[in-house]
């Protein structure tokens, strides 16, 4: 019996079978399309020995025509077990070549089809328990998935390519009856009417579950990995702005301060990781994704505004807590910034040399080599870079105390000490430079959406300092570039569009254009995105569900009646927030019903697990706010 073979239906039907060899073989047709591919991903798969196709109609009418399993491989840049992966087995002449023999391959990059990176991962968490990336998912002629698998060593995944390919070979028929059980949703309609007096009380207590999942010792959420959890941090921060609360204060700006201060932020040059490998927030997983910077930079300005008050301690939270967000924005900028007017995607998580970190990470002969013994010594008691070693090439800086209580300790003079600790940074930043990290340098439009948006909010926040010319540079590449009047395109790489927009694209962009455009003098993108808000629900909502993309080619092709947020708010939400915005300022009472439409639905999953959903409550509490 082969447990590994389980497929969840409708009916969790369970597929086990004992089998053998079969020794049939189809014709090897296909070639390898990835080769100088403008994603960057994509391209790096371009020599692997697999027949790499790109996903669309002419790859799956091939699987069709010969009766081949689709093996559908999803990762991204910046993702190392995805590159171990490759190494191992996609470059492996023997494991390729049965890919290439007895299966339609197909690599696709997670950020380029987010819709159908959403269904498979839906469909791989149900079968497996969990998820994340590479995730591998095998899929029938006709777009059933099958089985999943995430990252596999050799042997292993040799033995289920083998074992699928027997199974779909000797009871082709089995399969497909189980996996074609799974029918079509469609939901029933619901009322555009938000009861203030059963939506209110949901706040307080969505907000009290969240808590109950929190951390109140190490701050963030669970007891392993962390995450920073901005759409939930958010959340909480909008609830303790109406409702203070000594507690839930204490818990956000223990968050808030390990996320700043020990392994989640590059202490270098800013920016944030995309998690923290363990449940102190020490040893972070080094990504760095413009999602998570752009997210975090407005979820610290809205620390700051939440925190300003009379009380001193809380107004230097604010004050510090701006200083992360300013620096993160100017990372953003900085590093992030491509020639064609948008930020690019991701820095890998391994050097060029395959070292995950590498770019990052310190012996105390590099310091003590690059710094003066008076730097040095401020370097090693402030980031605790003489310490063990605890990763693999050397320590990561992270705040053991602060330049502050360094001086008093020795003691200095702060001003000096000060000039001490930026020098000992920019001698370290310049050794920096000469290592090589590798970039994901294609312009996302949600992505970019997200960035849109932090740097109007730091426009309002902190006038005067150049956030409001990112932000028109940041607009214009989106409507100028990836914006055609009728359909927003998903990406821009090499100078070329790529990829269809998704749910994810229209959420983001239309609500951070309409926040561009309440600034004084632009009122006239309204029109763009009336134009965009509509589209989107054209596009995305059918039958009262909502799909993350046009056309994923699976089936069946349910909707979602609610769409749970995830590192980003729930698109779904995103684009019902934006309606309800846009609604009242045009007094639209057509938009504004099919946005309440929307919103009245996930009663269950917003009782169950509200920790999922805040995108929804955020947009339930914008209806109740205006109850027009």
């Amino acid at each position: 019996m082969f447990p590994f073979l389980r497929v969840l239906s409708r009916n969790l039907v369970l597929l086990c079978f004992c089998l053998f060899f079969s020794g049939i073989s189809f014709s090897q047709e296909l070639n390898n399309q990835l080769k100088n591919h403008p994603a960057p991903y994509l391209a790096l798969h371009g020599d692997d020995p697999v027949n790499w196709q790109e996903w669309g109609e002419e790859t799956v009418e091939y699987a069709r025509s010969h009766n081949k399993i689709l093996f559908l491989s999803i990762g991204y840049f910046a993702c190392h077990w995805c590159h171990v992966m490759q190494q191992e087995s996609y470059q492996d002449p023997g494991i390729s070549k049965i890919i290439n023999e007895f299966f339609v391959p197909v690599k696709i990059d997670r950020e380029l089809d987010p819709a159908l990176d959403r269904r498979l991962m839906d469909f791989t968490q149900r079968i497996l328990g969990r998820g994340g990336w590479p995730l591998n998912v095998f899929i029938t002629p006709d777009g059933y998935p099958i089985y999943s698998l995430l990252y596999a060593p050799p042997k292993q995944f040799t033995e289920t390519l083998n074992r699928l390919k027997t199974l779909w070979t000797t009871d082709q028929q089995k399969v497909l009856d189980v996996v074609r059980s799974e029918t079509i949703q469609h939901f029933a309609n619901a009322e555009p009417v938000i009861d203030p007096e059963t939506t209110i009380p949901m706040f307080d207590y969505a907000a009290q579950k969240i808590i109950a999942r929190a951390d109140m010792l190490e701050g963030g959420f669970g007891q392993q990995q962390k995450f920073p959890s901005t759409p939930q941090l958010g959340y909480l921060l909008t609830q303790l702005a109406i409702n203070p609360d000594e507690e839930l204060e204490t818990f956000l700006t223990l968050s808030l301060d390990s996320m700043a201060d020990l392994g989640m932020r590059d202490q270098l040059v800013g920016g944030f990781f995309r998690y923290s490998i363990d449940p102190s927030w020490e040893l972070p997983h080094f990504e760095k994704m413009l999602y998570d910077n752009a997210n975090l930079a407005s979820l610290y300005m809205q620390a700051a505004r939440v925190l300003a008050s009379t009380d001193t301690s809380e107004n230097e939270k604010a004050a510090h807590y701006e200083t992360i967000a300013r620096n993160t924005l100017d990372f953003m900028h900085t590093e992030m910034w491509h020639p064609d007017g948008a930020m690019m995607a991701a820095f890998s998580a391994v050097d060029d040399q395959s070292i995950e970190g590498g770019s990052y990470l310190w012996k105390p002969e590099e310091i003590q080599e690059i710094l003066t013994k008076e730097e040095a010594s401020l370097i090693f008691a402030v980031w605790g870079l003489n310490r063990k070693i605890d990763l693999p090439v050397g320590n990561q800086p992270r705040y053991v105390q602060s330049v502050i209580q360094y001086a008093q300790e020795q003691p200095l003079n702060l001003k000096r000490t000060q000039e001490i600790f930026q020098s000992a940074k920019k001698k370290m930043i310049e050794a920096r430079k000469m290592r090589s990290l590798p970039v994901d340098d294609k312009l996302l439009a949600s992505w970019n959406g997200l960035a849109l948006s932090a740097f109007v909010q730091a426009s309002q926040q902190f006038p005067g300092q150049g956030y409001g010319d990112i932000a028109k540079q940041l607009r214009d590449f989106l409507v100028n570039k990836l914006w055609d009047g009728e359909k927003l395109h998903r990406a821009q790489a090499k100078g070329m569009r790529i990829g269809a927009g998704s749910l994810e694209d229209y959420a983001y962009v239309s609500h951070a254009l309409y926040q561009w455009a309440m600034l004084p003098g632009n009122k006239s993108d309204l029109e763009i995105v009336s134009r965009m808000v509509n589209e989107g629900w054209r596009r995305f909502h059918e039958n009262n569900g909502w799909y993350a993309g046009d056309d994923t080619l699976l089936a069946p092709t349910s909707g979602s009646e609610i769409i749970a947020d995830s590192a980003n708010p729930s698109p779904s939400a995103e684009l019902i927030l934006v309606t309800l915005k846009l609604a009242k300022i045009q007094n639209n009472t057509s938009l504004r019903e099919m946005a309440l439409s929307a919103l009245n639905r996930g009663e269950s999953e917003l009782t169950i697990a509200p920790f999922w959903y805040v995108g929804q409550l955020a947009a339930l509490r914008q209806a109740v706010s205006d109850p027009r």
